[in-house]
C-alpha cells in the first residue's frame, strides 16, 4: 500500500521525536491524560467532563511505573498512525497520491501531531475519528457503497464518545452533498440515513448514562465557557485566533516553502471539481464553529479548532496537489526540517518556562520522587496495596497515578463529580494517603481522622529542576476504617 510505503520513515521519525525520546525524559503528563488515566479506577459508560472514549483507550494500554509514560505515549503514536492513515487515504481518492503525499506532511509538520501529541487528551483523540468521517463520508458519497456507509456510523459513533465535536467532520460532508450536484441524490436514498442508525446504536449506551446522570458531560459541552460580557467575546475572539494559528499557520507556513500561497488558493474560486471539494473541506468545519459559538452562546477555545486538523491537512493538500508536481522530491526534506523544528522549540518553551518558573500544566514536574514517598509511607504502615490517594491540588497530587503499581482511586478535594460512587467513603473504608500542596484545600474538612504525626514534607521541583522546590507540601497517612493512627 502507497501510505506505508511512503510514509513509514516519516511517522517512525515522528515516533522518535514524540513517543520515544519524551519517554525517556519526561516526569510528568499533561493533567488531561492524568485524569482520564485515573478514571479509569472506575470504567463507566461516561464522566462528568467528557465521552469514556479515551479512559477506555488508557485502561487498555496504560502500565503503570517505568513504562507508565511509554505506554501512555504509545497510544498516543497509535492515533497520529491512525489519523495520518485516513488523511492519506481521503487525500488520495479526492486528487491522488501528490495530494496525499502534501495532506501527510502538512498533518506531520502540525501541533496536532508534535508536541500535542504529548497532551493526549479528548481534543487530540477526537482526530482519527474526524479524519475517518471525512474519508469513509466522502467515499460514500463517491460510490454509494453500503460498507462505507455503514463505516461512516462506527466513526461517527467512536468520534461521539471521543467527544461531541465529531459533529465538525459531518458538516463539510454535508455541504458537499449540497454544493455538488451529483451528490445531491445522496439525501433521497434511504441507505444513507444507515450509518445514523449505527451510530445511534452504538451511542446508545452513553445516551442511558447521560440521562441517568442528569446530563454532565453533555451540558458542560454545550455550556462550559459562555459568553456573558464584552470580555467573553474579546476571548473568544482571541481563542478563535490563536486556534488558527494552530491549526491552519503551519500547514500555510509549509506550503509557503513550497512556493504556495495557501491564502491564495483558499479564496479563489475553484473550477475543478476535486480543488473545489478541498476548499469545502478546510473551510465549511471553521465556519461550523462559528456558527455553534454563536448559537450556543459559548466563547471558542483555541484547542476546541485542534481536532479540524485532518480537515486542514486534507483540504490544503488536495489544493495544493498541482504545485507539488514539482516539489514532490522537497517534501520529505521539508518535513524532516518542519519536524526538527517544532521538536526543537517545544525543549526551548519548557526550559524557558522552567527558567522563570512558569512551566505549563502540561508538564509542571518530574514527580517520580513523590510517588516513591506515597509508597513507602504507605509500606510502613499497611502490607495491602495502596487503593487510594487523596490530592488537593490536581495538576501535581494526581501524577503520582503514573507511577504507583496498584492504579489507587485519585480522590480530588474538594471532590468533583466524575464519578457515580461515593469515592470519601471509599477511601475512609480502605485508607490512603493524602498529598497536601501549600497552595490548596485544607485536607482536614474532608478527612479529619487524617495522622497529625504522621506528616512527611514534599518539595516538588520543576520539571528540568532548576527549582528544587517549587511546590512545597506535605504526604499524610489516613488509615483504615476500624484502625488508629501509629
Amino acid at each position: 500500500m502507497p501510505f506505508f510505503r511512503e510514509a513509514t520513515g516519516l511517522l517512525a521519525f515522528n515516533a522518535l521525536l514524540w513517543w520515544v525520546i519524551p519517554s525517556i525524559v519526561l516526569g510528568n503528563l499533561h493533567v488531561d491524560t492524568l485524569e482520564a488515566a485515573f478514571w479509569t479506577h472506575d470504567l463507566a459508560f461516561g464522566y462528568w467532563k467528557h465521552p469514556p472514549l479515551l479512559t477506555w483507550l488508557i485502561y487498555l494500554i496504560f502500565i503503570p511505573g517505568p513504562l507508565s509514560i511509554l505506554s501512555l505515549l504509545l497510544l498516543s503514536q497509535i492515533i497520529t498512525l491512525s489519523t495520518a492513515f485516513f488523511i492519506w487515504r481521503t487525500a488520495s481518492e479526492i486528487a491522488g497520491n501528490n495530494a496525499a503525499r502534501l495532506a501527510l506532511v502538512l498533518f506531520l509538520t502540525s501541533p496536532l501531531a508534535s508536541f500535542y501529541a504529548l497532551q493526549l487528551n479528548h481534543n487530540t483523540v477526537l482526530a482519527p475519528f474526524i479524519a475517518a468521517t471525512l474519508y469513509y463520508g466522502y467515499h460514500y458519497l463517491e460510490t454509494r457503497s453500503l460498507k462505507s456507509n455503514l463505516s461512516l456510523g462506527l466513526a461517527i459513533s467512536l468520534g461521539l464518545l471521543a467527544k461531541y465535536e465529531i459533529i465538525f467532520a459531518l458538516i463539510p460532508l454535508i455541504a458537499l452533498a449540497l454544493i455538488i450536484p451529483r451528490y445531491r441524490s445522496t439525501f433521497f436514498e434511504v441507505k444513507s440515513y444507515g450509518a445514523l442508525l449505527v451510530a445511534l446504536l452504538i451511542f446508545s449506551p452513553h445516551l442511558q448514562w447521560l440521562s441517568a446522570n442528569d446530563w454532565p458531560s453533555f451540558k458542560r459541552a454545550v455550556d462550559s465557557a459562555p459568553m456573558a460580557t464584552k470580555l467573553d467575546l474579546f476571548e473568544s475572539l482571541w481563542g478563535f485566533f490563536w486556534g488558527l494559528i494552530t491549526v491552519i499557520a503551519t500547514p500555510l507556513l509549509a506550503l509557503a516553502a513550497l512556493k504556495i500561497n495557501g491564502l491564495k488558493i483558499l479564496k479563489e474560486r475553484q473550477k475543478d471539481e476535486p480543488h473545489k471539494i478541498g476548499q469545502i473541506i478546510v473551510l465549511a468545519p471553521l465556519i461550523g464553529l462559528i456558527a455553534a459559538s454563536l448559537v450556543t452562546g459559548q466563547f471558542v477555545k483555541a484547542l476546541w479548532l485542534l481536532p479540524l486538523g485532518p480537515a486542514i491537512a486534507i483540504g490544503l493538500g488536495t489544493l495544493g496537489s498541482n504545485a507539488t508536481l514539482k516539489a514532490s522530491t522537497q517534501l520529505n526534506k521539508m518535513a524532516i526540517t518542519g519536524m526538527t523544528a517544532l521538536f526543537a522549540l517545544f525543549w526551548i518553551y519548557l526550559s524557558l518556562g522552567d527558567l522563570i518558573a512558569r512551566p505549563h500544566e502540561a508538564f509542571f514536574s518530574n514527580t517520580k520522587p513523590l510517588a516513591t514517598q506515597i509508597q513507602n509511607m504507605w509500606s510502613r504502615q499497611q502490607s495491602k496495596p495502596l487503593a487510594c490517594v487523596i490530592i488537593n491540588e490536581q495538576k501535581i497530587g494526581a501524577s503520582p497515578f503514573l507511577w504507583l503499581p496498584s492504579k489507587p482511586l485519585m480522590l480530588e478535594i474538594p471532590p468533583t463529580p466524575w464519578g457515580t460512587k461515593n469515592h470519601i467513603a471509599d477511601c475512609e473504608k480502605a485508607g490512603a494517603i493524602a498529598v497536601s500542596l501549600d497552595e490548596g484545600a485544607d485536607m482536614k474538612k474532608f478527612f479529619p481522622r487524617l495522622c497529625p504525626n504522621r506528616l512527611e514534607p514534599i518539595k516538588i521541583a520543576s520539571l528540568l529542576g532548576r527549582n528544587a522546590d517549587f511546590w512545597p507540601g506535605h504526604i499524610s497517612y489516613l488509615p483504615p476504617l476500624g484502625e488508629s493512627c501509629p
